[in-house]
């Protein structure tokens, strides 16, 4: 299988980062071989990092009858559509940090 489209999972609080250069030269790579991507943004999405208690009452009981929240069906449907997935994220001490709110 070829690659048609990239969903991107980036990663970083400031826009002035080596972070953001390799997010920008994947994009333009992607751009100039005619591939198309979405992206997901964390920090611009303002992404919840803490479950809610509805979450983790659907997920610990297997109740689907629960609703999934609306920006998970959203970030489903990026990823379902896509034949891969990018994930763009700085790395410090040779791990993934979490993202924080300070």
């Amino acid at each position: 299988m070829s690659l048609k489209h990239a969903h991107i999972v980036y990663c970083h609080p400031s826009g002035d980062s080596l972070t953001s250069e390799v997010r920008d030269a994947f994009i333009k790579g992607l751009d100039d071989s005619d591939k198309t991507h979405t992206i997901s943004d964390l920090y611009g999405q303002d992404f919840q990092t803490d479950i809610t208690e509805s979450e983790y009452l659907r997920d610990a009981y297997y109740d689907n009858k629960l609703p999934l929240a609306a920006d998970v069906l959203v970030e489903q449907e990026l990823v379902n559509a896509a034949n891969a997935l990018v994930f763009i994220y700085p790395v410090f001490w040779s791990e993934a940090p979490a993202l924080s709110r300070t």
